[in-house]
């Protein structure tokens, strides 16, 4: 790509669409010239603006970009921070700030389903409060005390939703998220069994499943600060500012 191709964007070019595409690659090969004196312009999405940098995750940790969320390579190979990609959202979860109140379950479970119920859960800390997520782990209240925060991975390929039945799980069109249509769903737990860590849970009371919907009210309300939910176009905007990357549209001549 020619530097003649990459143009400064204004601040109107920088809507990011809804969808999210991988956050590795090149950047889109240009689109067949429409006519003489024509041309069609692309904004970058999000991602695209992190990929052009050859950024990643990694990228990002090197590049600093992450480290006022107290993301370091040094956390990451330490294991005491994760983190998780989803279509719209950077989900970085602190071990060492879990308290293990589980406040997390609680106001996931008010603001989905007007109660507290630990049980169905979209965001969980009790199963392997005293643990860790095995016995070998040395994490949890008998280990190091460093809680494991566990919630929905929104797979590219969810096992939940390509083995409902009924085809009640989708993806959000906003966010990305992988849903439960409450009015198709039967109850029968297979997205449950379909899932590598059993996140979806069938909800006794009302018979249908939970899952996460990505609607960040657990790191809201996580009194330590042990969960943030970033926006990819946050992230883009810091890679912009920090230099690590320039805003480009890219503009067919």
């Amino acid at each position: 790509m020619s530097d003649s191709n990459l143009h400064q964007n204004t601040s109107e070019d920088q809507g990011v669409p809804s969808g999210a595409p991988a956050t590795t690659g090149t950047a889109p090969a240009p689109e067949n010239v429409p006519g003489e004196g024509e041309h069609k312009s692309k904004t970058f999405t999000r991602r695209s603006v992190l990929a052009m940098a050859g950024c990643g995750v990694a990228g990002l940790v090197v590049g600093g970009v992450l480290a006022s969320w107290g993301v370091t390579s040094k956390s990451i190979a330490s294991g005491r921070i994760e983190i998780r990609t989803t279509p719209t959202k950077m989900i970085v979860t602190d071990r060492a700030r879990c308290s293990g109140c589980q406040r997390c379950e609680m106001a996931c479970t008010l603001k989905n389903d007007g109660r507290v119920c630990q049980h169905i859960a979209r965001v969980r800390v009790w199963p392997n409060y005293n643990f860790g997520t095995n016995v070998g782990s040395t994490d949890g209240a008998y280990g190091n005390c460093e809680f494991t925060v566990e919630h929905c991975k929104q797979c590219e390929d969810p096992a939940c939703m390509n083995y409902c039945p009924v085809h009640a799980i989708y993806a959000d069109e906003k966010s990305g998220a992988r849903k439960v249509d409450a009015d198709r769903c039967i109850g029968c737990g297979m997205c449950s069994q379909a899932c590598p860590w059993n996140m979806p849970v069938v909800d006794s009371e009302t018979g249908v499943s939970t899952k996460c919907i990505s609607c960040g009210r657990c790191a809201e309300q996580c009194p330590n600060g042990a969960i943030k939910f970033i926006d990819w176009e946050d992230i883009a905007q810091k890679v912009i500012d920090q230099g690590v990357v320039r805003t480009t549209t890219l503009v067919q001549a």
